[in-house]
């Protein structure tokens, strides 16, 4: 945009500045990532989860990525597609670190409550990662949480597709072996089941028929046959009697579902009703239930005739639309396809990977009884499989922490605009009060929650300092003395939490709780002046 005056034989061009200058400047949001970074080191590494905590606020960081993607504007489908394949990965390692976090807690390796620091830092975290693109807004996470819902349900109802057929070829069971499977569902009245399962059958082909007739409809075949010549008519003519003759076949759905019906009900009246029919009528129908070629048959029409009125469907819908309408949906499929081919093709690498960091990170006998369950699920369900399983797990995860950041938003509890430093200062604060209890020094844990304060003050005055004067005004003095004098205000802070336990030696919460009650309430008045005092 540009507005152009001209006065005499001089011209003046006043150029508009872009959209993203009027963003926070990137020297307090550097400052506010870095203080985010280092707080969550300092915490980690003093509970002995330097690992597992990092795991989890890479994933943290990763979701942040996958927000920023998904609302890319000026490369949305591009975005789009990268987001959603990025997704698995990301979730998969917040559902890692915080997993194994949760098990090393369990198991005595770390101090009871490290889940709680774990789940602070992934919010500092994921807030730290969303500063520099401030992307962490109401409709950017609602994009996303969407976009990668769908990706979850999608790979989810894939893999356990492949899950049930490899019970299936596990367990030796052919597919659809009884074709009537309603017919052989165990039932009060066992002679009902040694009848021929002629209700499923025939409701069954009445469907494949129905589906036939609208894959023809739906396809241009009348057309085709039509050359508007005189000499097709007799052509035209049988397709329409063809597709009359299939819609017929309503009936039979609406008999099979009676017989079906009758068989669960009726029971063993139902088994005497078929004792009156003739022997040679008999052999038909029992031969016509059980046939394997019907079945193999039947079951193809139907599957595909199916795709076809579903494919038509949405090639019409794309052309009274506009395909350009409907681009970020083909992109969010192209990144399950993605993240689909990434797990089943990659399965190696994935295996590897975990089970490595596995038997790296647990103890001896537990990592060796842990490996040897998960020899026996890959051997059972296949490599390709589990892999393909843990693609879905880490999208459901990343879905889900979306979902709840959603709610979060929707519920008034998290602002929709200008989000991230206010996540990364909550979590971080979050992080040292919980790290507070936790045999963690005093000097650690307050030295985060005054990092805290500085990252919550200077993340929203930089809000209106880019709002007012944008990223390119020489800003860096003002935003020093913010700093400075949010540093000195959690420093004063800091020291009246520290005087309130100097008489305690340890703070830890399994032992000394009524000194980890005192911290808890002073840093609670600590802070809240120092949100009075910042404002």
């Amino acid at each position: 945009m540009a507005t152009d005056s001209a006065d005499g034989a001089g011209a003046e061009t006043v150029t508009a500045l872009p959209e993203r200058n009027w963003r926070p400047p990137r020297a307090g949001s550097a400052l506010a990532a870095l203080i985010v970074v280092v707080g969550c080191w300092l915490l980690a590494d003093a509970l002995g989860a330097l690992d597992s905590l990092s795991i989890a606020a890479g994933g943290a960081a990763g979701m942040a990525v996958v927000v920023w993607l998904l609302g890319w504007d000026r490369y949305s489908m591009a975005g789009t597609l990268l987001g959603v394949t990025l997704a698995p990965l990301a979730g998969g390692l917040l559902f890692a670190g915080v997993g194994y976090a949760l098990i090393a807690q369990l198991g005595g390796i770390v101090p009871q409550g490290t889940v709680f620091v774990a789940l602070s830092i992934v919010l500092a975290a994921f807030g730290a990662a969303s500063i520099p693109g401030d992307s962490a807004d109401g409709e950017g996470v609602a994009a996303a949480a969407k976009s990668t819902m769908i990706a979850a349900v999608a790979l989810i109802v894939v893999a356990g597709g492949f899950v049930g057929n490899a019970i299936r070829q596990a367990e030796e069971m052919e597919p659809f072996a009884a074709l009537p499977a309603l017919e052989t569902v165990p039932s009060l009245f066992p002679e009902a089941t040694m009848v021929p399962p002629f209700g499923v059958f025939l409701l069954l082909t009445s469907l494949a028929l129905l589906a036939l007739q609208g894959a023809l409809t739906a396809l241009p075949v009348a057309e085709l046959l039509d050359d508007r010549s005189g000499d097709d008519d007799a052509v035209v003519a049988a397709f329409e009697r063809l597709c009359w003759l299939l819609g017929w076949a309503k009936f039979g759905v609406v008999l099979g579902i009676v017989l079906v019906g009758a068989r669960l009900v009726m029971g063993p009246a139902y088994a005497a009703i078929w004792t009156t029919v003739p022997g040679g009528l008999y052999g038909l129908l029992a031969w016509l239930s059980t046939s394997e070629g019907l079945r193999w048959l039947t079951v193809r029409v139907l599957v595909v005739s199916v795709c076809i009125v579903l494919a038509v469907r949405v090639l019409r819908r794309l052309h009274r639309a506009g395909i350009s309408e409907h681009l970020g949906k083909f992109a969010v499929l192209a990144g399950i396809g993605t993240a689909f081919a990434a797990g089943w093709f990659g399965h190696e690498l994935i295996l590897n990977t975990v089970l490595g960091e596995l038997e790296r990170s647990l103890p001896g006998p537990v990592a060796d009884l842990v490996l040897e369950q998960a020899g026996t699920v890959v051997d059972y369900y296949s490599g390709e499989v589990v892999a393909l399983g843990l693609v879905a797990v880490g999208t459901a995860t990343g879905a889900g922490a979306l979902a709840f950041l959603r709610g979060g938003m929707l519920f008034g509890v998290v602002p929709r605009r200008h989000t991230a430093t206010t996540l990364a200062g909550a979590g971080l604060l979050a992080a040292g009060g919980f790290a507070a209890a936790l045999s963690v020094p005093a000097s650690h844990a307050l030295g985060v929650m005054v990092g805290a304060v500085v990252v919550w003050d200077i993340g929203r005055f930089g809000v209106g300092l880019g709002r007012d004067v944008g990223r390119r005004a020489p800003s860096l003095p003002v935003q020093f003395v913010r700093v400075l004098t949010a540093v000195l205000i959690g420093g004063v802070t800091a020291a009246a939490g520290l005087a309130a336990v100097s008489s305690t030696t340890s703070v830890s919460l399994a032992t000394e709780t009524t000194a980890a009650l005192v911290l808890f309430v002073t840093l609670g008045v600590a802070f809240l002046a120092s949100l009075v005092l910042a404002r």
